[in-house]
């Protein structure tokens, strides 16, 4: 019958890839194995991976929604521009509506995520204490400005057909 055991070995710095090798080749010689821990990895290329593709989810769902809003408000756009308004008034509407939209979708994302968070780890909270800020700063203020540029760049042609009315 095998029964597993073995030793711990500490130090006072992290051992070298050619001490690791040397002592891997002495454990072999002797019919034992070398086990030694690997440095954790960064989690900051995958959060912000992470990140990237949660603006791009977030911002074509937005423009679906915008889109969806501005043909519903047809009427109300041919209406202001019959009495006169500039392509900068409808861009101006569109960019406000999509950043507005944008930031209350990151602000209940957010708060929800970390609701969530917080029922998970409410035994122990630690794990909650290292806030991606700067990932957070870019969720909560780029995608609303990402939303707003957006909005005001592809909101400015003039409504076709302003004396039809649509069937």
């Amino acid at each position: 019958m095998k029964a597993r055991s073995g030793w711990l070995v500490e130090a006072a710095g992290p051992f070298t890839d050619a001490e690791l090798e040397q002592a891997r080749e002495a454990a072999a010689r002797t019919g034992l194995f070398l086990e030694s821990p690997r440095a954790p990895e960064s989690t900051a290329t995958r959060r912000t991976v992470a990140t990237a593709i949660g603006l791009l989810i977030g911002l074509g769902i937005l423009a679906m929604t915008v889109g969806l809003l501005r043909s519903e408000a047809a009427g109300d756009l041919r209406t202001l521009t019959a009495t006169g308004a500039s392509s900068r008034v409808r861009r101006t509407i569109t960019a406000a509506t999509a950043a507005a939209l944008a930031f209350l979708a990151a602000v209940l994302g957010t708060v929800g995520a970390y609701t969530a968070l917080v029922a998970t780890y409410r035994h122990d909270l630690a794990p909650l204490g290292r806030v991606p800020v700067v990932h957070l700063a870019v969720i909560l203020v780029g995608l609303p400005v990402a939303a707003a540029v957006a909005g005001w760049l592809l909101a400015g042609r003039e409504p076709p057909a302003l004396t039809r009315q649509p069937t």
